[in-house]
């Protein structure tokens, strides 16, 4: 996750989130949109974000961390 910066005009680093992908997988991107919406909006309400404009990146990756499948990324609006 990024989170955008208006004063800045950028995205800045935010968090990184790991949760189990659905079985069977999607294999639309729109459908994994929603299921990182849907899990975002979780995560988001449980830890009180404020409200703003973040970029996910909904990825499969490796031990070390790196990303090995990329499945869905987009704009995220948080409005509690």
């Amino acid at each position: 996750m990024q989170m955008w910066t208006p004063l800045r005009g950028h995205l800045h680093p935010f968090t990184d989130i790991e949760c189990d992908v659905p079985d069977p997988l999607p294999t639309q991107t729109l459908v994994w949109e929603q299921w990182a919406h849907d899990h975002l909006a979780a995560v988001a309400v449980h830890d009180r974000w404020q409200p703003g404009r973040y970029h996910f990146t909904a990825e499969r990756r490796d031990r070390a961390g790196h990303a090995v499948e990329v499945f869905a990324r987009g704009y995220w609006d948080w409005t509690p």
